[in-house]
């Protein structure tokens, strides 16, 4: 389960972002059903549902499900208020009343408009969504990966601000734009008898605004790291990685899938005890 004191506030604040899209709700938003005797000709319910575990990165991902009510000849004004809403609250970063920030994301319509036999009203249901990790890559107290670090740090190098770079998990209130490097797998393979060769995967999510700028982000990171020949690991010891492989998926989700894939590589000497010893050279004459 997620951590409880992670949503604690979390309806309250996402009240107040409604508010701040469409005022004429004021003291007209309720949490999980209406009272009795509601006489409004609109008025609007916010009702959280069960908490489901997405990912080790993205953490649980908590359902919000903000229904509008309205009388029959109101319909058009809840088209009007939906407009507003899904751009206004999808992607939008608030803060709970303890304190933590979370970022909500919309998840669509998940039935059309229906009529509710008890409050004689239509009902429109949209849905959102917040990732509530377990843990935090920005605010981890282990230490990253050591090639993990690297990238982190040459992509803060990179984009600059206004961009803020998280590794291994997301946290809940990410900043408005934000990258995510995570490690996916790690391999050896021999290159000689006294040599072999390190290669590790990673994954990059990139998260903006807008999907616009996610993609210029993405070909951004492409572009360079195909032109980086090589990533200082350790400037002291001259150790450095190499860049193997990158490429991206434009239409992956930047929360839960990530659109960059990535290979590093570095090459290692074998210990002299290790590596295979020459016993015997033959010499052949080219006879003519």
């Amino acid at each position: 389960m997620a951590n409880p004191s992670a949503i604690c506030g979390m309806r309250g604040a996402i009240k107040q972002a409604v508010l701040d899209i469409v005022p004429e709700l004021e003291d007209q938003i309720y949490d999980v059903h209406p009272p009795d005797g509601v006489s409004e000709p609109f008025y609007g319910v916010i009702a959280l549902g069960e908490d489901v575990w997405k990912s080790s990165w993205a953490g649980y991902r908590q359902v919000v499900r903000l229904k509008l009510y309205a009388d029959r000849s109101e319909l058009l004004q809840l088209d009007r208020w939906a407009e507003l809403l899904i751009p206004g609250l999808h992607r939008k970063r608030v803060i709970g009343a303890d304190g933590r920030a979370f970022k909500l994301h919309y998840l669509g319509v998940s039935e059309a408009d229906k009529f509710d036999s008890v409050s004689g009203k239509m009902i429109r249901i949209m849905r959102f969504g917040v990732y509530v990790p377990q843990a935090s890559g920005a605010g981890s107290t282990g230490q990253p990966d050591e090639w993990l670090h690297t990238l982190t740090v040459w992509t803060e190098d990179v984009l600059g601000d206004p961009w803020r770079i998280y590794h291994t998990a997301w946290p809940a209130g990410r900043e408005d734009h934000a990258v995510l490097w995570r490690m996916t797998g790690c391999e050896t393979k021999m290159a000689g008898a006294s040599m072999f060769e390190v290669r590790k995967t990673f994954t990059g999510h990139i998260a903006a605004l807008d999907s616009a700028d996610e993609q210029l982000t993405a070909a951004r990171l492409v572009e360079e790291l195909g032109t980086q020949v090589q990533l200082m690991l350790d400037s002291q010891n001259r150790r450095y990685l190499s860049v193997a492989e990158i490429s991206s998926d434009m239409q992956a989700d930047p929360i839960l899938d990530g659109q960059l894939k990535l290979t590093l590589t570095q090459r290692k000497m074998r210990s002299p005890e290790e590596a295979a010893l020459i016993r015997r050279i033959n010499v052949h004459p080219i006879l003519k």
